[in-house]
């Protein structure tokens, strides 16, 4: 991969709040996205987190209604039902690393690692920090023993979502047109660099 293509392949890599939930996922198609953030570097070499995989129809329709979508949409309480996720990877750190800060980082590298791969794969996903704090247990992922650091929606991309220029009435917050394009202001490269 030319670094073109990297870069064309990190800007397809967006925040999608909405799939084709007529077309799931299986189990095999998140374990695969997974399986390349395993490769991915952690922290001493110590690969301490672990994924829990959700596809099940019944466990998706649980574990839906315990995440938060999109602060900045107030009156939108996310996708409606055809436009929901089919699969979610929660990311868990174990209980013993709570006060580490390199479980915060591991995760990050590990949730980009999975929706660099989800791309790839032309798939949606949406990293989220924002759910309610029964969500390991209607997971089934153990409380003592982990918790979830992140939870990754993941589906065919049910939405068109497009990068533009910070220097618009928006500034830096994203935004929906009528048609429904999610639109997502970016700061310019010279910005960026102090």
């Amino acid at each position: 991969m030319n670094s073109k293509n990297f870069q064309d392949l990190v800007k397809s890599s967006r925040t999608y709040r909405r799939f084709a939930e007529e077309e799931p996922l299986c189990y095999g198609d998140l374990a695969a996205l997974v399986n390349a953030a395993r490769f991915a570097p952690s922290a001493n070499n110590m690969q301490a987190l672990r994924f829990h995989i959700v596809v099940d129809p019944a466990e998706r329709s649980v574990v839906f209604p315990r995440l938060r979508w999109a602060a900045l949409y107030r009156d939108w309480d996310g996708p409606e039902v055809g436009e929901r996720p089919t699969g979610y990877i929660a990311v868990c750190a174990p209980k013993a690393l709570a006060t580490n800060a390199m479980r915060l980082i591991d995760t990050g590298i590990a949730a980009q690692t999975i929706a660099l791969a989800a791309a790839s794969r032309g798939l949606g996903c949406c990293m989220m920090r924002s759910f309610d704090p029964d969500v390991n247990d209607v997971m089934g992922v153990s409380a003592e023993d982990y918790t979830a650091e992140l939870i990754l929606a993941v589906g065919v991309r049910g939405e068109r979502v497009v990068l533009e220029a910070s220097e618009t009435e928006h500034g830096l917050a994203y935004w929906r047109d009528a048609e429904g394009t999610h639109h997502v202001p970016k700061l310019a490269l010279e910005d960026l660099l102090i």
